[in-house]
């Protein structure tokens, strides 16, 4: 498994100079992979990596403890920060802002936070932004081979990758769309992604910036379930794949598609196995009766791993270290 750490170097470029620095200076002597950056005005700069939440201090070091002693941004470094993250035109990116994040450069996905003004039911626009997550998108190499191996011998299948957030999901279904794409799975298949927020691909205005295979179609920005009808429609895709399905009308996209014939890799949030029956949109998908196999990811070390297999078909024996366990004892 190799991890490209490019994501680091992409932030660095949104941040103000003494920020930029500390951090620099805190990953170059602490060796820390970085997953996260959360940011608010006149707070500790928070860096989350595989451990958990940490801070950097003056020094410059990495530490766990929170002291007077840490580095904090300034309401005039957040507000830089800000602006070179819309490209110094907050209201182009009023849209954006107004559903929470930015993707930027890199695919690297910048949520806010701060004040919504709504009209009627609708949010118009968000002022007194005083929060920045910043989510550091890095190709890791060979983290989906564990499900090429159990689920694409030779075939294409329809398999589900669940977890919660910061678990890596992302980063395993790129993976797995750039070994589909690159024929790991016995010939050169036709992909789509579906990549909403171009977290995926990571996608600019020219190209992609993440490595989606060679032969990978993507439909940036459109709404999943119109985006998943034109990918059947125009495409011809072998393989589908989409990140976070969360409502009833990309489910209902997706039974069509597989009813068609596509094949489709899911991500889907979910705390444990029981969480996946308690979602209404996960239940849907997984009593259609199309999905073979559902992989759980863990979250810190394990973040990106594979800590529970559930086959919704046949029963498995154990493997190595993974944890197989059948449909009917999903409950449990």
């Amino acid at each position: 498994m190799i991890c490209t750490n490019k994501g680091f170097n992409d932030i660095l470029l949104f941040l103000p100079v003494r920020i930029k620095n500390a951090l620099f200076e805190a990953v170059t002597k602490n060796s820390i992979n970085i997953r996260e950056i959360r940011l608010r005005i006149d707070k500790p700069i928070v860096i989350v990596s595989e451990k958990g939440c940490g801070f950097i201090s003056k020094s410059g070091r990495f530490t766990y403890m929170l002291s007077d002693k840490l580095i904090k941004i300034t309401a005039d470094e957040f507000n830089e920060a800000l602006k070179r993250i819309c490209s110094f035109s907050i209201y182009s990116y009023q849209d954006e802002i107004n559903k929470g994040f930015i993707t930027v450069k890199g695919g690297h996905r910048v949520g806010l936070c701060g004040t919504a003004v709504k009209q009627g039911e609708s949010i118009v626009s968000v002022k007194n932004i005083n929060s920045l997550n910043i989510r550091v998108a890095n190709d890791v190499y060979g983290c989906a081979d564990k499900i090429m191996n159990l689920s694409f011998r030779g075939k294409l299948s329809n398999v589900i990758i669940a977890g919660p957030p910061n678990s890596g999901k992302t980063t395993v279904l790129r993976d797995l769309v750039r070994q589909i794409s690159n024929g790991n799975a016995g010939e050169y298949f036709k992909c789509a992604v579906i990549d909403e927020r171009s977290e995926i691909s990571g996608s600019n205005a020219e190209k992609s910036e993440c490595d989606v295979g060679e032969n990978t179609d993507v439909l940036i920005n459109y709404p999943k379930s119109e985006a998943i009808e034109t990918a059947v429609r125009t495409l011809s895709p072998d393989m589908v794949f989409c990140d976070e399905t969360v409502s009833e009308a990309e489910c209902e996209q997706i039974i069509r598609a597989l009813a068609c014939g596509v094949n489709f890799a899911l991500t889907v949030h979910c705390g444990s196995q029981s969480d996946l029956l308690k979602r209404g949109v996960t239940k849907y998908l997984l009593e259609s009766g199309y999905f073979g196999t559902v992989f759980f990811l863990g979250t810190k070390e394990n973040t990106g791993k594979i800590i529970k297999t559930v086959d919704l078909g046949e029963k498995y024996e154990n493997i190595g270290t993974e944890h197989f366990v059948r449909f009917d004892s999903f409950g449990s």
